[in-house]
């Protein structure tokens, strides 16, 4: 599968860089850094586009501005994408009627179209795209397994990695928490990574994105460890090493 990210600014070249390193075998992550400054509303969006793209299967918008947000299903048609998703990490950047205004028009066009939100919430659906549906079951809302011995974590694996690289961030480190601990530190630690999403809030949700995005990575963890294998005591940390180094990142510099 080929992939076409969509940046202009910071938060979607992290994005697209991690998706470029982590994505498996046979995708091809690609980048396109679109202008800063769009007006809000583009009265002729193709006046604003590239003379050329890339051909590719997936559009992923991870712009920063309403204005390159809106150009999305342009974009798609321009490189040949069957499916676009546009994830809704800051409402500053995309609000949420322009989001449905972008969907309808993805939708006129043929194209598969999804807008997680936050991004770490996005999952396969039995009617959603099947180019969409492939890269939610590779990245998406998270999703562990884990092992524990004499009441702690003494391994974490993923199952499905969250867009931005968080999941593995927290996972790297729950290992030597003790279980009764483990759901409020992966929280603490999803922020420490720290977490892309905004802290606006909707007028249709009580908890911003960033608190709905830990609390996601929380609730993959408490799956994780209510489905968990039991292992053999002896590997479980005995001198509490395992735990003072699950939280060295706290006090350390962490690559944003």
């Amino acid at each position: 599968m080929r992939i076409l990210c969509v940046v202009n600014g910071a938060y979607g070249e992290r994005i697209a860089s991690f998706l470029s390193q982590a994505s498996p075998p046979g995708w091809d992550v690609l980048s396109w850094r679109g202008p800063v400054r769009l007006p809000v509303l583009l009265d002729e969006p193709e006046g604003h586009l590239p003379d050329s793209l890339p051909r590719v299967d997936l559009l992923i918008s991870l712009a920063e501005s309403p204005g390159l947000a809106d150009l999305a299903p342009e974009l798609a048609v321009l490189c040949g994408a069957e499916a676009v998703i546009l994830p809704v990490d800051r409402y500053s950047w995309l609000p949420v009627g322009l989001a449905g205004q972008i969907a309808r028009r993805c939708r006129e066009r043929g194209l598969g179209f999804a807008s997680p939100s936050p991004f770490c919430s996005l999952s396969s659906r039995p009617d959603g795209h099947p180019l969409i549906n492939a890269f939610a079951v590779r990245f998406g809302s998270p999703d562990l397994h884990c092992e524990v011995a004499a009441g702690r974590v003494v391994s974490v694996g993923l199952d499905r990695e969250a867009p931005c690289g968080n999941t593995q961030f927290v996972a790297d480190r729950l290992v030597g928490v003790s279980v009764g601990d483990a759901v409020e530190r992966a929280s603490l630690l999803h922020h420490y990574y720290p977490c892309l999403a905004g802290m606006e809030l909707a007028a249709s949700n009580s908890h911003t994105l960033l608190h709905r995005a830990a609390k996601m990575t929380g609730a993959a963890v408490s799956r994780a460890l209510g489905h968990s294998t039991v292992t053999d005591p002896a590997r479980a940390s005995t001198s509490g090493e395992e735990n003072e180094h699950a939280f060295a990142c706290l006090s350390g510099d962490v690559e944003r």
